[in-house]
C-alpha cells in the first residue's frame, strides 16, 4: 500500500480516537478533540498526496504532524490520571502517531534507495498509471 492510503488511514483512525475521547469518555474541554484535528489535518495530507502533484510536499507535511502528535499528548500524558479515557485517548493518538512518523522514515528512506538504484518506485508508477488513463 502506497503512502497517501497509509496516511489517509492514520488520519481516520486518529478522528476515531478523538471523537471516541471526547463523546465516551465525557470530556469537558475541546481540547480532547486534539486527536481529531490532526486527524483531519493527515487526512488531507494523504487526499493531496493522492492526487500526485505536491505528493512529497503532503507526505513530508503529514510526516511533521505525526511528530507533533506524538510528543504532544506524550508531554502531558499523565498530568491526569484519574481519568482514564483521557489517559487511554493521548497514549493512543501517541501511539499512532509514532508508528505513522516510522513508517514515512521507512517509506523515504525505501524511496532514496530506489531512487540510487535507478528504479521506479510505487509512487512513480502509480503517477505512471494515472498518467496513462488521462
Amino acid at each position: 500500500m502506497t503512502m497517501h492510503r497509509w496516511t489517509i488511514l492514520f488520519g481516520l483512525l486518529l478522528v476515531a480516537v478523538g471523537m471516541g475521547g471526547y463523546f465516551l469518555g465525557g470530556a469537558k474541554n475541546h481540547m480532547a478533540l486534539f486527536p481529531a484535528v490532526l486527524g483531519v489535518a493527515m487526512f488531507v495530507c494523504g487526499m493531496v498526496a493522492a492526487q500526485g502533484a505536491m505528493r512529497m510536499l503532503a507526505i513530508h507535511v503529514a510526516a511533521l504532524i505525526g511528530v507533533i502528535g506524538f510528543l504532544g499528548p506524550l508531554l502531558v500524558l499523565f498530568e491526569d490520571t484519574a481519568n482514564t479515557a483521557a489517559v487511554l485517548a493521548k497514549g493512543l493518538t501517541s501511539a499512532l502517531c509514532l508508528m505513522f512518523v516510522l513508517m514515512c522514515v521507512n517509506s523515504f528512506l525505501e524511496v532514496r534507495r530506489t531512487r540510487k538504484a535507478g528504479k521506479k518506485t510505487d509512487e512513480a508508477l502509480d503517477t505512471d498509471e494515472q498518467d496513462l488513463l488521462s
